[in-house]
């Protein structure tokens, strides 16, 4: 039997390939004679940049930066393998600038910046980059890409002509928008984000109301930070004409997919496609006889956008079922349903009984292996128990 395993990182606990060598090793556990496919994978979030480096053969290079609220940092950027024309370097916002590189202790939701991702990137276009392809998911900020976009060489001043300070905090006060400093082979420079979500930069559904209070904001931080946003969808069009304020995605990783998008070459992409691209997704469903897929939670959200989704979809269009586990599993019948339509036909928790969260996030890989020993022992009696076709 062929098994593909294409899991998501589980959030917290343990990074996609982890995910994919434990799955590994307990399908050999139930199965000895099973063949596996190791596809680590990413929605565009954490786990992006191994993913494809993974996929690719590409390299993984570390440089010194900043987390979202200005501590030094190593955090790393990527290289696509060689069987691609363009020099295309991949970097995730939540390298630099996640949320997870911040104890909810020291989380800031007004000073938080992206400045770190933008020394990532800069990095990324000094060591030969013609192509960025910018992972948008995992963020502790909500600065619209301007600590970025400084980083680059843009200036955002107030009506003093003074640079304001980073953070959405500050953009209130931002009254003009200096690319004076800006290289033009930075502003040229193709972008890729690759983004999991459609949200606007502003409004009830936007970057500040949706996602700021995961990142500490308090209530009235949060109306704040959508002023903020919306007065830099102002300077922006007053800029260079873009209007960003409405557009699907704007509002990902903090309002930093519309900053990119109204300051730079770039264009948005579903990241669960674009890494299945490159990861020659197709190739590996084809070879497959099913896959088993998985994520941190396997839960209303995962029908549309997601790892387990997008994979499953992928695979029900080469005839191929696949399987999903998760940390934690919804069982509502309307997200079954989403779910079965995308081509996932079981799911399975792994927790192993009652217990508090920190032990079960510590032994996350002990659980996928478990889990997934139990999945292969019962494909392999499935498959010798079935009734042959007579001749």
């Amino acid at each position: 039997m062929r098994i593909l395993l294409a899991p998501d990182s589980f959030k917290e606990a343990a990074s996609a390939e982890a995910i994919a060598q434990a799955m590994a090793r307990g399908i050999k556990r139930g199965n000895p004679q099973a063949e596996c496919w190791l596809m680590p994978l990413s929605d565009g979030g954490e786990g992006l940049t191994h993913a494809l480096v993974h996929a690719t053969g590409g390299t993984l290079h570390d440089v010194e930066t900043v987390d979202a609220v200005g501590r030094p940092i190593i955090a790393q950027f990527g290289f696509l393998g060689n069987k691609h024309t363009s020099c295309t370097a991949v970097v995730e916002l939540a390298s630099a600038s996640g949320l997870e590189r911040v104890s909810p202790a020291d989380r800031n939701a007004l000073v938080a910046s992206t400045f770190g991702t933008g020394l990532l990137i800069r990095a990324a276009i000094d060591a030969g980059a013609d192509c960025i392809v910018l992972g948008l998911g995992g963020s502790a900020t909500t600065d619209g890409g301007t600590g970025l976009a400084r980083a680059l060489g843009f200036h955002f001043l107030d009506t003093a002509g003074h640079d304001i300070p980073l953070g959405g905090g500050s953009l209130v006060d931002l009254s003009r928008i200096d690319d004076s400093e800006v290289p033009d082979f930075v502003k040229n420079v193709p972008i890729v984000l690759a983004c999991d979500v459609t949200n606007p930069l502003t409004g009830p559904e936007g970057a500040a109301h949706v996602f700021a209070p995961q990142k500490g904001a308090t209530a009235t931080q949060v109306e704040l930070l959508d002023q903020g946003l919306a007065n830099l969808a102002r300077a922006i069009m007053q800029y260079n004409g873009r209007d960003i304020e409405h557009t699907p995605g704007a509002g990902a990783a903090g309002g930093t997919g519309g900053g990119v998008l109204g300051l730079f070459n770039a264009t948005v992409k579903p990241g669960i496609e674009l890494v299945l691209n490159l990861a020659h997704g197709r190739e590996a469903c084809a070879w497959a006889d099913v896959v088993i897929t998985g994520e941190g939670s396997i839960d209303s959200q995962t029908p549309y956008g997601k790892v387990p989704s997008g994979i499953a979809k992928l695979a029900q269009s080469q005839g191929k079922p696949t399987i999903a586990i998760g940390g934690t599993v919804t069982r509502d019948p309307h997200t079954v349903e989403a779910l079965n339509k995308t081509g996932i036909i079981a799911t399975f928790g792994i927790a192993p009984g009652p217990a508090d969260l920190t032990t079960l996030i510590a032994n996350t890989e002990r659980n996928v292996e478990i889990t997934c020993a139990a999945i292969a022992s019962t494909l392999r009696i499935t498959a010798a128990t079935s009734p042959c076709e007579s001749a």
